[in-house]
């Protein structure tokens, strides 16, 4: 799986989580890993990786677009990647942004979230 397919996937209704998997399975299956050599750590450095790029692209190419809103805000709640809150919160306008604002705001430092208004927010 590449960027591409998966923005396509994510636009079509998949979930960042169907797609980080899918990844790291198509990784799995390309360097032709057997099953009982897998583990729960494999390729996860490389499939957080891609997931940050996904997360970076969808917020600079697809902002406002509901679907794209609706894939992060429930990556957030997975994950702790700040290329993904920052997409939501620096891109979208949704009910319950500012008490998401805060919580990113406590999760990384200062100057990576200024930027991050929650005024006009709708809560």
């Amino acid at each position: 799986m590449d960027q591409k397919r998966a923005i396509e996937d994510i636009l079509l209704g998949a979930s960042m989580r169907q797609v980080a998997i899918a990844y790291r399975e198509s990784l799995i299956e390309a360097f032709q890993f057997r099953p009982e050599d897998v583990a729960a750590t494999t390729f996860s450095k490389e499939t957080e990786s891609f997931m940050k790029n996904v997360a970076r692209h969808l917020g600079e190419k697809h902002r406002g677009d509901g679907r794209v809103q609706h894939a992060l805000q429930a990556w957030v709640m997975e994950c702790d990647h700040y290329e993904a809150w920052d997409a939501l919160l620096a891109g979208f306008d949704f009910p319950g942004k500012s008490a998401l604002v805060r919580r990113g705001r406590m999760r990384f430092p200062g100057p990576l979230t200024a930027h991050w208004a929650d005024a006009g927010a709708r809560d």
